[in-house]
């Protein structure tokens, strides 16, 4: 597997279908409080918002997705990786998916990367 650029919004929406699809998760995913979510946001809702239906089970608050700039810091790559706090293996979410065929390290970088890249919105070369 190799590491995919993404450099925009909809190469992320695009690239996060294509895995759940390849992985044949969807049915695992329309059954998880978020679903699709990725697809159902604006990029400044993606960015700056929240993980729909879903909450810190310890403290009750929201989850934001991102931080931008930081993927070391966002709930969306420490949940693909299993790490952090919440999404490690000793925490009370656990890593996503919570079964089945997991986001390679190639799979999860290539996100990584957008996110450290401040999380581009159009894609240079539209």
């Amino acid at each position: 597997m190799t590491i995919t650029p993404l450099n925009s919004f909809a190469d992320v929406q695009q690239f996060l279908t294509k895995v759940v699809t390849d992985n044949h998760l969807a049915l695992q995913l329309q059954n998880s409080p978020h679903k699709a979510f990725w697809n159902t946001l604006t990029f400044d809702q993606f960015v700056n918002g929240n993980i729909p239906h879903v909450r810190n089970p310890d403290t009750g608050d929201p989850l934001p997705i991102l931080v931008k700039g930081k993927s070391d810091q966002s709930n969306i790559i420490m949940a693909l990786s299993g790490t952090g706090p919440l999404f490690g293996p000793d925490g009370p979410i656990g890593q996503m998916p919570p079964a089945g065929t997991k986001f390679t390290a190639d799979q999860i970088k290539s996100i990584a990367n957008w996110i450290d890249a401040g999380c581009p919105e159009l894609n240079p070369t539209a």
